[in-house]
């Protein structure tokens, strides 16, 4: 029956429903575009920045390395020593001083730790045994991370 119904329609009426259709569904696509702007807009920004727009990036930029946490970011408070630089550990990843009251003290550095005053990194103060540094560390634990090393000239 409703085949015979749209038979007997004239062609007009059938073209005028197509259009129609095709209007309103492009209408629905021009109002989901428009609505969804802002969802896809917050979803650009980086976090901690709501309702900032980000800036765009250029696609060969590479992203800025990790740096690691200085002691105001992270809370904690540096502290400095100084005294005769005694052995470097390596494989420990230590640094033993010998402080002016004569105690000795390790401490732990990593691959970030900067080191004036030498050559080769921490690894270079193997050699400089005897030689008068100040250290500036931060407490983790009970571990004394080094954050720096200034090696005193001769």
């Amino acid at each position: 029956m409703v085949g015979t119904f749209f038979a007997k329609l004239p062609a007009e009426v059938h073209t005028m429903t197509t259009r129609g259709i095709v209007a309103m569904i492009a209408s629905f696509a021009f109002v989901s575009f428009i609505s969804l702007q802002p969802a896809f807009a917050q979803a650009g920004q980086q976090p901690g920045q709501p309702g900032q727009p980000s800036a765009p990036q250029a696609p060969t930029a590479k992203p800025p390395a990790p740096q690691p946490p200085s002691a105001t970011q992270s809370g904690q408070k540096s502290e400095t020593a100084k005294g005769e630089l005694r052995s470097v550990d390596p494989v420990k990843k230590t640094v033993t001083l010998t402080s002016d009251a004569g105690q000795q003290q390790t401490y732990q550095y990593t691959d970030t730790t900067k080191v004036t005053g030498a050559q080769g990194g921490v690894e270079g103060l193997s050699t400089m045994s005897g030689r008068q540094v100040t250290v500036t560390f931060n407490m983790k634990g009970a571990d004394r991370v080094i954050t720096s090393i200034e090696v005193s000239p001769k």
